[in-house]
Order: structure tokens, then sequence, then C-alpha cells
């Protein structure tokens, strides 16, 4: 099993002491539970990917402070490398903004949301659950930091977990696509430190309420689990490749 984390953001120089770079959290959070997967990591950020689709399994699309209505060049490779990696049937994963780029690649939206900014531990609470969501609960805390949001998810995709702040939590695509708002692969000092570096753009209260809630029992563990399960199907099942994505490919 071959996995590449697409890293869509750098870490920044205040949070080096807290957070790993995307290919080791991601590496960290997936290996105990995939232990027979290879991990590699490409910069989606500079302007690397790989030369083919076909090099990795499964591609990891990361966090970045970037939105993906901005109009940079990477962002537009990175969106149209979702296209031709979907139309060949590998299995995707997003994160936060990767969440975000895979659903406005495939034909969704992606803005700021007029809820505000969402920092520290949300609820995210589960619409339905699938038969790789094994374990873990019916609701789930999982780290969050961020403004923009999915406001209408890609046609036919299935809303897995949500919240009032957050609607569009998690998100399937077919049967090989798996988004999610969430960051299950970062760790409280981490989010502690972002709120300290936003304090004045967040707000107080959204400040005040984040830092309560970083007590929070996490549930990254269960979370690593459902992605592991999800992966292992996916790559085990037929590619299902819709029309609609073999057309948004070319």
């Amino acid at each position: 099993m071959r996995i590449c984390v697409v890293v869509c953001g750098r870490v920044a120089e205040p949070l080096a002491d807290v957070m790993p770079p995307y290919l080791e959290s991601f590496r960290a959070l997936l290996a105990p539970q995939l232990p027979e997967a290879a991990f590699a990591g490409c910069s989606a950020i500079d302007g690397e990917f790989p030369r083919s689709v076909d090099d990795h399994d499964v591609y990891i699309f990361s966090g970045s402070p970037h939105g993906v209505y901005e109009d940079l060049p990477w962002i537009r490779e990175s969106e149209a490398f979702v296209r031709r990696a979907a139309a060949a049937g590998k299995v995707l994963i997003g994160g936060c903004f990767g969440h975000q780029l895979i659903a406005q690649a495939l034909g969704g939206e992606v803005r700021k949301s007029e809820r505000g900014w969402g920092m520290g531990v949300h609820r995210h609470a589960l619409t339905g659950r699938e038969a790789w969501m094994r374990g873990g609960p019916d609701a789930v805390n999982v780290l969050v930091s961020h403004q923009d949001q999915v406001i209408r998810p890609p046609e036919g995709a299935v809303v897995l977990a949500s919240s009032e702040f957050c609607p569009n939590a998690m998100l399937r695509i077919g049967d090989r696509i798996l988004t999610m708002q969430g960051h299950p692969e970062m760790n409280v000092p981490t989010v502690d430190r972002i709120l300290d570096m936003r304090r004045d753009k967040v707000g107080e209260a959204v400040f005040s309420e984040g830092k309560g809630s970083l007590g929070r029992a996490l549930d990254h563990e269960a979370m690593a689990g459902w992605l592991a399960g999800f992966i292992r199907v996916a790559l085990a099942a037929a590619p299902d490749l819709s029309a609609e994505l073999r057309a948004g490919a070319a």
C-alpha cells in the first residue's frame, strides 16, 4: 500500500516546536493502523506533484493556511491533480484545506463561513455509520482550526458527520473519497499555539471558547481507525469511476 501525503501548507516557524511536518503527522496517525503502508510526500504548495497518479494508491491532502478559492497556480494544479486521481480510481483523503480542495475540485462550493472561526475541540455528530466505521462514538471530538467551509458538497456526496457550526464536517464522495473538516492528525499544543497567534483575528469569544475546549478528550484514535478501514475497503473494491469524475478530469 503506497500512501502519498500531498502537502498543501508549510509549518509556520512559531509552530515548529509543537507541530510536526504534515507527512510525519499523518504517518503518526495512520501507521499504527496501517502497518503495511509505505508513506511518501510531495509539496504541492511548491508545485511538486507525482509524475503520475499511478505512483501511489492513496493520496492524502493536508491542511493549509490558504483558502482554496485563492487564485494561486499551485491550488489550480492541485485541483487538476484531484480530478485526475479521482478519475483513475485512486483513494483520496482530505483534511481541512484538503477536504475543501477535493470538494471544490469535484464541483462543490467553498467560502468563508458566516458562522466565523472554528477553533479548538469541536464535536461532530455522525449522521450515519458505515461498515468501515467500526467502534468509536456516535459523535467525535476533533481538533479544528478554520474559517472556510464546504458550503455545498459535490453532487452525490454523502454527509457522514455534521454539527450546527459545520454542517458538512465529513463527506464520502463515491466509494474512494473521504474528507473531513477536522484535524485528527494535529495535537493540542499546536492548536493552543495557533489560538495564541490568532487571538486578535478570531476575537475574544472564539479565543476563550477554543482555549476552554482543549481539555476535552479527543477521538482521534477512533477516527484513525475509520480512515484505515475506509482505505482498506476502498482499495479492495473495484474502481467506481463515474461519468462526472471522468468528464471533470478531461
